[in-house]
């Protein structure tokens, strides 16, 4: 089972604060180890040779203490990686391998330090960036799952309602049909751009009134919404004449354009 967003985003906030004590190490160790030359016969200064000087034990401790730290940092948020941006994962090992070399003063050093560090920051802040990421592509994923559930909900509602018409049933054809614009309308609030305060006793005209609000839709299907209010609601209520079959059947044809996006 999938664990719930929150639970990731705690994760990913718990990994985010250890990466910061790590950038505090690391940080302190590039700030303080000292590089030299390479010199050649007669003192003469190599070309390009520039090296690390031996870390101090002081600072050999600081070291290690920070490769221990995002080792463990790097094995707790690989499998989140792996889960949820497969597609990442790639780019994810590749900083992993930078970093790595670079804290452990496997890559040439330079006379300036403070480069050598934007370039670990570099690699650093990528990984975390991508970590950071996962939970937006979690809510995404989710919410492109419940507009799926929802349209085949509305659509399986509206091919019972085309079922009961068939068989004469009109006013509980338009009842369900209702039944399934609504569905749909719900759905549409709840990926609305902006956010819309709404409940699912709301009906249809309520529904188009607030995604219009909202500035989800314009006039046009508002008010033609609100017709097709008026012919649901002309089915679920006691009247004494039986709803015009020409009309649900022109609410059946539309909440189909609806659910299929011809319409909104």
């Amino acid at each position: 089972m999938a664990a719930p967003v929150e639970a990731i985003e705690k994760e990913v906030e718990r990994l985010e604060d250890d990466a910061g004590s790590i950038e505090a190490l690391y940080t302190d160790f590039f700030n303080r180890i000292g590089t030299h030359s390479a010199n050649g016969p007669g003192d003469m200064v190599v070309v390009g040779g520039r090296f690390w000087d031996t870390p101090s034990d002081e600072l050999e401790e600081l070291q290690r203490e920070a490769l221990q730290k995002y080792e463990v940092w790097y094995n707790s948020a690989t499998p989140l990686i792996s889960d949820y941006l497969p597609n990442r994962q790639e780019d994810f090992e590749q900083h992993y391998s930078e970093f790595k070399e670079r804290l452990q003063l496997d890559k040439d050093a330079r006379s300036d330090t403070q480069k050598v560090l934007n370039a670990q920051n570099a690699d650093f802040d990528s990984q975390r960036s991508i970590l950071q990421s996962i939970p937006s592509k979690i809510r995404v994923e989710e919410l492109k799952v419940r507009r799926q559930i929802s349209e085949e909900v509305s659509q399986s509602e509206l091919d019972t309602a085309r079922d009961l018409f068939e068989e004469g049933e009109v006013r509980a054809s338009g009842v369900v049909a209702g039944i399934a614009l609504e569905r749909y309308l719900l759905m549409k609030c709840e990926n609305a751009s902006a956010e819309i305060s709404y409940n699912y006793n709301d009906g249809i005209a309520a529904l188009a009134q607030k995604l219009y609000e909202a500035d989800e839709i314009d006039s046009t299907p508002e008010k033609h919404l609100q017709h097709l209010a008026d012919i649901r609601a002309d089915c679920a209520h006691a009247n004494e004449e039986d709803p015009d079959p020409d009309d649900v059947g022109r609410l059946l044809e539309d909440v189909e354009d609806y659910i299929r996006g011809r319409k909104i």
